[in-house]
């Protein structure tokens, strides 16, 4: 066994998520593991986000009484700066058209660090979910180069900005444009990336559901517990998520194989140091 804790989890207090804290907990003692981190989503700055987040923090308040070892995080989905704007303006994205432009909107984050660590919140992970560089992105046709460019971009961005603790599942894909063959990324993406979280004291996420996504070929799979490896090797700290949403499982012990394949060893998967945790 090489991951002993899990710092992405969603719990029922998320939109997306049924899962009781107390199932979260009992998953923790079967399998051993020393630390949960509770990251429920903020993908906008209104209020049905903002509700989440607020109910997230007082969950696991409460719960950590009893049960220290859970850490509350958020999950931060970059925005476009004018999308967050009007939601600043409306209270809400409805009615929200982007206005034209020639170069990608701006990139944003939903709140601000000091309204995080207001609610208890200890650290956050950013993670890219779909593209946002100019209006109407996420209903174009689905272009692997420009999908690429845009996913580098936001990546490179969540690795410099000072709200992100852990760069989460990088090169996520909801239609999976690229999980048949992880080199149609380029290299010297990844190196600029691994580059920036290096350069920032980030860490790399190993996300479970690369080495479970039925969309994802062998190749794929060892290819990017590879690209982990780079990471580790250059200097830039590895954890471990398992981003359970409705029920918590085993997911660590697939994702170990292809991890121990790749070189890694009890003790390279780590907890967020408590130096980083805010």
């Amino acid at each position: 066994m090489i991951i002993h804790s899990d710092w992405h989890i969603h719990c029922e207090a998320s939109y997306d998520s049924t899962l009781p804290l107390s199932e979260i907990a009992e998953a923790a003692q079967k399998y051993g593991f020393t630390k949960m981190g509770i990251t429920d989503h903020l993908n906008l700055n209104d209020e049905k986000y903002w509700g989440c987040i607020r109910d997230s923090a007082a969950k696991v308040g409460e719960f950590q009484k009893t049960h220290p070892n859970f850490v509350l995080g958020v999950e931060l989905t970059p925005i476009s700066q004018p999308m967050y704007d009007y939601i600043a303006i409306h209270g809400s994205r409805e009615g929200y058209t982007g206005p034209q432009s020639d170069t990608p909107y701006p990139i944003n984050l939903p709140a601000t660090k000091e309204e995080l660590t207001t609610l208890g919140i200890r650290y956050a992970i950013g993670a890219s979910h779909w593209r946002i560089d100019r209006a109407g992105a996420r209903e174009l046709p689905l272009d692997m180069e420009e999908n690429i460019r845009e996913w580098y971009r936001q990546q490179l961005w969540l690795a410099c900005d000072e709200r992100v603790t852990v760069l989460g599942h990088p090169w996520y894909h909801g239609k999976q444009l690229w999980y048949d063959d992880f080199s149609r990324i380029p290299r010297s993406m990844n190196a600029d990336i691994i580059a920036a979280l290096k350069q920032n004291g980030k860490y790399i996420e190993c996300a479970a559901g690369f080495f479970r996504s039925p969309h994802a070929t062998e190749k794929f799979k060892h290819q990017y517990a590879e690209f982990l490896r780079e990471a580790f090797e250059y200097g830039v700290p590895v954890t471990y998520s398992s981003d359970s949403h409705n029920t918590y499982t085993d997911k660590h012990t697939n994702a170990e194989s292809y991890l121990l394949e790749a070189g890694f060893r009890d003790g390279d998967i780590v907890e967020i140091a408590e130096k980083d945790l805010w």
